[in-house]
């Protein structure tokens, strides 16, 4: 009777071993990609920085297996930080990478990197009236040159403050101290200040008026760990094109905690 329980048993578990390979999907899974020898030649090149080689095992990769979200992320990697004059191939294999793994963990990141691959392209396209792209780049820079001219008549109605705020200050530091000069005592060319005398001390200069000090032209950010050009867009509510527009020489791909970023203006 154990006997026959035990065949019972054994003819269940073939039968579920069955079912769950039937079920199972018909490419490779996550692990097996990165096991296939043409991906870890890939591997291998990349390390050593032979791209051109890299890119000819993955793509070799594909053609064995046209699912290999491994081999995509791999060319949209290197077709974005090595070899960055073909922005519309990283492009491509970053999209059938989250078409392939939606919910990856570096989804966000992904997005993030084809975002900057469209602002990369955008620049490269030749001018054309109907090219929506160069409109919306024409646009952001037309909105930067009226912020810079803003700026600059911030700075012009604050340098003509100064000299207004410095002759009331002499005008004020006189009037309390007229009473204590004494004839035939130089004065200095400038009104504000004079000579002290013997046992006597040096008076203060007199304090810049609050109105001379200059505002802030624009806001900055620190960047934290973790930081990236997308998050910090969206913290300031900008657009992520204003941002970079704004730091010409900011690389995203390479941001440092501690390292400052110009906010621009709305």
């Amino acid at each position: 009777m154990s006997r026959l329980i035990f065949v019972w048993l054994a003819a269940i578990f073939v039968l579920l071993c069955l079912g769950w390979s039937g079920c199972s999907p018909s490419g490779e899974s996550g692990l097996d990609e990165e096991k296939e020898s043409n991906y870890l030649v890939g591997r291998s090149r990349k390390s050593a920085q032979n791209y051109t080689g890299a890119i000819e095992a993955f793509e070799q990769a594909l053609e064995a297996n046209p699912r290999s979200a491994a081999a995509h992320l791999e060319l949209g990697l290197i077709y974005y930080q090595n070899v960055t004059t073909h922005w519309a191939r990283a492009i491509y294999h970053f999209e059938k990478y989250l078409e392939l793994r939606p919910k990856a963990n570096n989804a966000d990141l992904i997005r993030q990197n084809i975002g900057y691959c469209k602002l990369a392209l955008a620049k490269e396209v030749p001018y054309t009236p109907n090219n929506d792209l160069i409109r919306k780049e024409v646009e952001r820079m037309g909105r930067e040159n009226m912020d810079l001219r803003r700026q600059v008549e911030q700075l012009k109605a604050q340098l003509s403050l100064r000299p207004v705020s410095a002759a009331n200050g002499a005008a004020a530091f006189k009037s309390l101290n007229g009473s204590t000069l004494k004839p035939l005592v130089q004065v200095p060319s400038n009104p504000a200040l004079r000579y002290a005398q013997p046992g006597e001390r040096q008076p203060e200069p007199p304090p810049a008026d609050e109105t001379a000090r200059p505002m802030a032209a624009s806001k900055t950010h620190v960047v934290k760990s973790g930081d990236t050009p997308y998050a910090i867009a969206r913290i300031y509510g900008v657009k992520l094109a204003s941002l970079l527009g704004a730091n010409p020489g900011l690389d995203p791909r390479r941001l440092r905690p501690g390292q400052t970023v110009v906010i621009p203006w709305q």
